[in-house]
């Protein structure tokens, strides 16, 4: 099962150091780097906070954390524990009788992958 190795967020920020300086909008950048024993990969996806019930959808009903596209969450108010928790989740969620490859696709439903765009 793939973890998070390491989260981070815009300018190379460390998930303990980082304070967010509460604003009346954002969009924050953060950086994952998911994997086991064998490897890892990063992903990345945008937090904002300007919820529209039009066209954000909660993904999971025990946290705050919308989904309004790939690698856009919606989050009213930020917490970095909270979606911490969320992402966590996720991941266990789409672990569930998979293999890694399809882990890894499963969460390419919900963040950019490094290698999206590669081609060979």
């Amino acid at each position: 099962m793939l973890s998070i190795q390491h989260i981070y967020f815009d300018d190379h920020q460390s998930f303990d150091s980082f304070e967010f300086k509460n604003s009346d909008y954002f969009v924050l950048t953060v950086y994952l780097i998911l994997g086991d024993d064998k490897g890892s990969s990063l992903f990345y996806f945008d937090v904002i906070n300007d919820y529209c019930p039009s066209s954000d959808n909660i993904i999971m009903k025990d946290y705050e954390v919308y989904c309004r596209k790939k690698a856009i969450f919606v989050m009213k108010n930020f917490n970095k524990y909270i979606l911490l928790n969320f992402i966590n989740a996720l991941i266990k969620e789409e672990s569930i009788d998979k293999n890694e490859n399809e882990i890894s696709n499963g969460l390419t439903k919900y963040f950019h992958w490094e290698f999206d765009n590669y081609v060979p």
